[in-house]
């Protein structure tokens, strides 16, 4: 018999996703790559934005929207 059991693993770090609105976590100020809407990130977020940016590479960030119109079209093929 085998028996499900739910934990948290503490080593995992928390993923903190860009968000619409500024928090406490998420201070810097990007804009999503397809719509250009204001997008919240973190210090950790917004050097990788810097290095796409500075790199002449695609903006990383996407908003909810555009990744939702990204995922369906993706999966739709």
């Amino acid at each position: 018999m085998s028996t499900v059991r739910s934990y948290i693993d503490q080593n995992q770090q928390n993923i903190i996703a860009p968000t619409a609105i500024m928090t406490d976590n998420n201070q810097h100020e990007v804009r999503c790559g397809m719509c250009a809407r204001e997008l919240y990130v973190d210090d950790e977020g917004f050097r990788l934005y810097m290095e796409a940016i500075n790199s002449g590479l695609d903006n990383p960030f996407r908003c909810e929207i555009c990744d939702e119109e990204y995922d369906d079209l993706a999966y739709e093929g």
